[in-house]
């Protein structure tokens, strides 16, 4: 169970009332998540900006930005953002192979150019401080440029913010998350 009440209608600043309509023309459902960040409307607001500005634009196809979400929230074992972005990137029709390395943190992930920023991504998380020229060289030679290793290295840190504050605050999975996952079974991979 969570650890914060959702705000009823009429408790909604107006902030909040407009990131949630956005989040509604942009998402299936709006996300548990965004409801218990509409406490916080500033909060909200920075959240939904980031999403906006970074993930759903740039260089990088916003399904590689959802792929490495759910590699990141897999490694961080959130089982809220792991189902919700396991979920999305399935709509986004990322192929079941690809979506089982990631699940199951195999390294086997194809393209070539994928897994090496998905790698690459997972160890700047763990320990930035390691991340050296070489392990640069390698994405440059698969073809990525600065722009889409700043805008993955974004996404990790976006991530790292919405797990911490969906793990904290308990967010609960949506049922419509839970019958997605099950009437595609697809499973997230730990409990």
């Amino acid at each position: 169970m969570s650890s914060f009440l959702l705000l009823k209608e009429h408790e909604l600043t107006s902030e909040a009332r407009s990131v949630l309509a956005g989040a509604d023309k942009a998402f299936p459902i709006i996300p548990m998540f965004y409801r218990l960040l509409a406490a916080a409307p500033t909060l909200l607001q920075a959240y939904w900006h980031s999403y906006q500005h970074v993930l759903e634009i740039g260089s990088l196809p916003l399904q590689l930005k959802e792929l490495i979400f759910l590699a990141v929230a897999r490694k961080s074992r959130c089982h809220y953002c792991t189902s919700v972005h396991l979920a999305v990137c399935d709509i986004f029709e990322v192929d079941r192979s690809t979506l089982d390395a990631v699940i199951t943190e195999a390294s086997d992930i194809e393209p070539p150019r994928v897994a090496g920023l998905i790698k690459f991504c997972l160890e700047a998380m763990d320990d930035p401080d390691t991340i050296s020229q070489q392990q640069y060289q390698h994405l440059y030679d698969h073809g990525i440029n600065q722009q889409e290793i700043l805008e993955a290295l974004y996404t990790v840190a976006y991530s790292n913010s919405g797990i911490f504050l969906a793990k904290v605050l308990k967010v609960e999975i949506e049922p419509e998350i839970n019958s997605y996952l099950h009437d595609h079974q697809l499973s997230i991979g730990f409990s």
